[in-house]
Order: C-alpha cells, then structure tokens, then sequence
C-alpha cells in the first residue's frame, strides 16, 4: 500500500484548489502551476501573464485570445489546441509542442521558441521573426498554410 506524505498531499489539494479557482473565475493572478493539465478546457480571455507554466498541458484547449505573455512554458503541451489570437508575446517556450494547433493571428513576439514544434499546425497571420522560425523545429516541421515563413527555411 503506498501512503502519501502531508507535504505531498498538501501540493495536490494546492494544485487542485488552483485548477479549481482558475475555471470558475475569468483570470490567473501570480499563479504557479507547473506541470498542470487543462486539456480541453474552454480557457478563451484568460491571463497567465508572467505565470510559471512549465510542463503544463494544454492538449485540445480552447485557448481564444488567451494571454501568455510573459509566461513560463518551457516544455508546455499545446497540442491540438485552438489558439487563435492568443498573446505569447515575450514568453518562454523552449522545447513546447504546438501539434496541429489553431495559431492564427497569434502574437510570438520576443518570444524564445527554442526546439518549439510546430508540426501540421495552422499558422496565418501569426507574429514570428526569422529568429524565432530559425531557433524553433518550424522549418523541420510541415506547417499548413504558412506560405509567408517558407522563405526564411531555404537560407538557413
């Protein structure tokens, strides 16, 4: 029989309290919730500014005008995901996954996008410099629809 520690059990009803008062209210303020899930959750407006989100799993969330900036996601899952709009402006996103993610119109400025995979993800209009597409996997991956990038892969 495994027993869990007051330490651990304390962590969990901390994150789960978290989850919980995040998806009844509109907003996330100075909130760390490092390898959280809320995959398919309908996460549309709402602010993770500055927020340590590392390992966090977006899977198939609905993430409409979401605000990240500033955010920590290294090695966040946004696979699947409908993004469209969000803000990740400034955030940091080493080494996360946006698998045949919703991206249109989403904002990666100043965002480090290191080893970031883009794979079959829906890409127009969104906000990356050549740096970014050049740091990231966006050039090893088959990315739908985003025609504006592919000249800055051929030089690379």
């Amino acid at each position: 029989m495994k027993t869990i520690s007051v330490d651990n059990f304390q962590m969990i009803y901390v994150k789960f309290a978290l989850l919980i008062w995040l998806l009844l209210s509109n907003t996330v303020v100075n909130a760390n919730c490092v390898s959280c899930n809320f995959d398919n959750k309908n996460l549309a407006n709402f602010e993770f500014k500055n927020q340590n989100l590392s390992n966090a799993s977006f899977k198939g969330a609905y993430l409409v005008n979401a605000d990240f900036s500033g955010a920590k996601l290294t090695s966040a899952i946004f696979d699947d995901a409908y993004a469209n709009g969000a803000n990740f402006q400034g955030a940091q996103l080493d080494n996360a996954s946006f698998r045949n993610a919703e991206l249109e119109l989403a904002n990666f400025q100043n965002a480090s996008l290191k080893n970031v995979t883009f794979e079959s993800a829906y890409m127009v209009h969104a906000e990356l410099s050549k740096r970014q597409i050049l740091e990231s996997k966006f050039c090893d991956n088959a990315v739908k629809d985003a025609m504006k990038f592919s000249s800055m892969c051929k030089n690379q």
